[in-house]
């Protein structure tokens, strides 16, 4: 098997460059699009489960900045971080509130697989950073 990694190694950093965008494309889009047609249907899902207003705001900014900042490389693992604590905390939020399961088979039941991605792929940009195609690799970060 190490010969395989051997041969996979250096295309790490160009990996890491294509998940950063497709992530980073896919949170900013998803931001950009509750910016647009207001916050005012967020808000009102969240406070349908005792959750602040201003939760959906900040929500909505990090997407949208978070995305940005990761399709450039730039303060990934703060972004990462961030990212990390708010699909942690949309799972745990669906599975309390919601009585969510990972996978569902039976339409309209809430799952949270596709968070769990989203977790997963945070805590990769937390630890491994944006890789040296980044604005952060010049910074030092």
């Amino acid at each position: 098997m190490s010969g395989l990694l051997e041969v996979l190694s250096p295309l790490g950093p160009a990996v890491l460059l294509v998940i950063r965008i497709v992530v980073g494309g896919r949170l900013a889009q998803s931001g950009y699009h509750r910016l647009k047609g207001g916050l005012s249907k967020s808000e009102q899902w969240m406070q349908t489960m005792n959750i602040p207003p201003v939760a959906a705001d900040l929500v909505t900014i990090l997407e949208f900045l978070g995305g940005v900042f990761l399709v450039l490389g730039l303060l990934t693992p703060l972004v990462g971080l961030f990212f990390t604590v708010e699909f942690g905390s949309i799972i745990w939020m669906k599975k309390s509130k919601m009585h969510a399961v990972f996978e569902s088979r039976e339409p309209g039941k809430p799952t949270f697989e596709v968070e769990t991605l989203f977790l997963l792929l945070s805590l990769v940009f937390l630890v491994f950073g944006a890789g040296p195609y980044s604005l952060d690799y010049p910074l030092g970060v």
